[in-house]
């Protein structure tokens, strides 16, 4: 498969991050146990987007993932659009989803060892925060070895 694939793909799976992040936002000021991911006390998307932890200075994290998952569309996207310094972009890339990656799993950490509770709008974040990372590993390593 060729770069332009993979970087779609990443685009396609930010735009799903958008989504998953805004629904997140969205339970995240909604009634308490009124989340239609709420299966039980353990799976439960009231007890992480609605906890201490949910916001940093006053920021939801969903909010911030929302912006996250934009700004690695719109690498993605500068990078497909072969505008500019390639090698910069994907750079860029590269250190966008290893830092997104880094907060899923701290974020993670949190929700199962502290709160004790899994919420499936974030699980879902996780799980195309990491494929991106690989996409975007697989994007970097591609190119170093056809120059």
């Amino acid at each position: 498969m060729n770069l332009k694939f993979y970087l779609i793909v990443i685009i396609v799976l930010a735009f799903l991050g958008i989504a998953d992040s805004t629904y997140a936002l969205k339970q995240h000021y909604a009634a308490p146990l009124t989340s239609s991911c709420d299966v039980n006390e353990t799976i439960s998307c009231t007890a992480v987007n609605q906890s201490s932890y949910s916001d940093v200075a006053g920021i939801p994290v969903a909010a911030a993932g929302m912006a996250g998952y934009a700004l690695l569309a719109f690498l993605a996207g500068a990078i497909l659009s072969g505008r500019g310094p390639a090698p910069i972009w994907r750079t860029l890339l590269l250190l966008a989803s290893l830092a997104a990656l880094a907060v899923s799993l701290a974020l993670t950490y949190v929700e199962i060892f502290v709160l004790g509770a899994i919420c499936p709008l974030c699980v879902t974040s996780l799980a195309l925060v990491i494929v991106i990372t690989l996409l975007t590993l697989i994007i970097v390593t591609k190119k170093r070895h056809s120059v």
